[in-house]
């Protein structure tokens, strides 16, 4: 499935920066810890605050992956 992680303010849950994109299988939850490695910078810890699935048209399944920078 497709993934796309996006920086998220944790009052609002509003998409703010697009972290990732990546293929995954893994059933991501709340409450998960990820570390993003980004260009030679120290990678970024998030955790995830909201989880939403889209099924498309043909049954093509995109996850949208809110996190909370820590």
């Amino acid at each position: 499935m497709d993934v796309e992680l996006y920086s998220s303010d944790a009052f609002t849950a509003k998409k703010e920066e697009l972290l990732s994109r990546f293929e995954s299988e893994y059933r991501f939850e709340k409450g998960d810890e990820l570390y993003v490695e980004r260009g030679g910078e120290r990678p970024l810890k998030v955790r995830v605050i909201d989880v939403r699935l889209f099924v498309g048209e043909g049954g093509s399944l995109t996850s949208e992956l809110l996190a909370m920078k820590l």
